[in-house]
């Protein structure tokens, strides 16, 4: 058994001399054992408000192209069916207005022409004739013009929204691909540009359709360049935000329609004004 006061000598020399070194090093010290914490969870931290939760694995299974164009149909507010019907109306009020101002003059220097010396009942009566010719020829000359224009435009842009909506993925190469065939198709078939029937018309026919095409996009990639994102990615954004117009149009409509049969109102803009006083009502009253 070792006498206390040795080792307290010893200790004391080495701390005399000037040691250094670790409590665990000097001779005849053992050293304190380590002071551990216990490891203790904060209560802020996630591990000990939130308990481990088993998230299920989903498997989405992609949709094949016919499954996609077949939603299109299926859904009530689809892009591709409101922008094809939007551009099919507008190209034929378009193509019967400059049709049928094209064919006015035309019909008044034929008219002009071929009833030089023919007599009528009384000026009002040639009047009234000059009028009515003017009238058909306006019209047939509309319908005409505005048939094509109607059928060129949307057979593109149906065309264009469907193969995108096929193939999940828009290109720019699209419009311009789909412009110069269904131009020469059209052209060869029916005959529907006044260039020549043959390999010429054909060409030209298709250099039509082409340059129709790149200008479509080309608007396409400055939208696209407008809101820094590519091509694809546009389109999509685009489609995402038309269809929720036209789901907060629909809607709007439906709560008109409502508000005219439970008040029995004839007028559909007297119903509108008076839902929008509604909204506007009770806008005020939740701002108090």
């Amino acid at each position: 058994m070792t006498d206390p006061s040795t080792s307290s000598n010893s200790v004391g020399w080495w701390e005399w001399l000037g040691w250094k070194g670790s409590p665990s090093s000097i001779p005849g010290r053992q050293a304190p054992p380590p002071h551990t914490e216990p490891s203790t969870v904060p209560t802020t931290s996630v591990v000990a408000v939130m308990e481990p939760k088993v998230i299920e694995h989903v498997e989405i299974v992609p949709m094949t192209g016919w499954e996609r164009l077949k939603s299109i149909y299926e859904r009530e507010n689809s892009m591709e069916k409101d922008v094809t019907f939007r551009v099919v109306r507008m190209s034929f009020l378009g193509g019967f207005l400059v049709g049928g101002a094209t064919g006015y003059a035309q019909a008044r220097h034929a008219y002009e022409t071929n009833n030089v010396g023919r007599k009528y009942l009384s000026p009002s009566d040639a009047v009234k004739r000059k009028i009515d010719y003017a009238i058909v020829r306006f019209a047939k000359g509309g319908f005409g013009v505005g048939f094509k224009c109607a059928l060129i435009s949307g057979s593109i842009v149906f065309l264009a929204t469907h193969i995108t909506a096929y193939r999940d993925k828009f290109a720019s190469w699209y419009f311009p691909a789909i412009s110069g065939a269904t131009a020469c198709l059209l052209h060869t078939v029916g005959g529907v540009f006044t260039f020549p029937i043959g390999l010429l018309g054909s060409m030209k026919a298709v250099g039509l359709g082409v340059t129709s095409g790149l200008t479509l996009s080309a608007v396409v990639h400055l939208y696209a360049m407008a809101i820094d994102k590519p091509v694809n990615d546009a389109y999509r954004l685009f489609k995402r935000d038309y269809e929720k117009e036209l789901k907060s149009a629909s809607e709007w409509d439906s709560r008109v329609s409502e508000l005219m049969e439970r008040e029995q109102i004839t007028w559909r803009q007297q119903a509108v004004k008076k839902l929008k006083q509604q909204d506007h009502e009770k806008m005020a009253i939740f701002d108090d």
